[in-house]
């Protein structure tokens, strides 16, 4: 239980530090080859680590300064959930949404689950997606 508890703090830092280097593919290497992401509220599920890095990639693209800051981290053996802080400028198109200059703070939280190998197999994204609209100037 302590390996699996060490491993997946491991894997969380990672992802944090990815994230934050502005690295695809350094979010995508935590990712196992068949892990699914789901955004909550979302039809769409991204599945294999080439479309998550791709999700990555069009992220980074929209937010050149993206920064991710984990306030919480909890760990209960192969599942472990944190919430966060992203914060960034829109500088590329999001969603179909032209650039539009502003800067966002949106809180979320992560839930996942690893597979046996220490990479993640399963992330589920909750996501102020009204504030950020909001916060773009979109309606919803």
């Amino acid at each position: 239980m302590i390996e699996m508890q060490e491993r997946t703090r491991e894997v969380n830092d990672a992802t944090y530090g990815a994230w934050n280097a502005h690295d695809p593919d350094a979010v995508a290497a935590v990712f196992a080859e068949d892990a699914v992401l789901r955004e909550a509220g979302s039809p769409d599920v991204l599945r294999g680590r080439a479309a998550i890095r791709e999700r990555a990639l069009a992220l980074l693209t929209a937010f050149p300064d993206f920064h991710l800051e984990r306030v919480d981290l909890l760990i209960d053996g192969e599942r472990h959930a944190d919430r966060w802080i992203m914060t960034g400028t829109h500088r590329g198109p999001l969603f179909g949404i032209p650039a539009t200059g502003r800067s966002v703070r949106v809180e979320g939280a992560t839930f996942t689950r690893m597979g046996p190998h220490g990479l993640v197999v399963e992330d589920i994204h909750f996501a102020d997606m009204a504030g950020l609209l909001a916060q773009l100037g979109v309606s919803a």
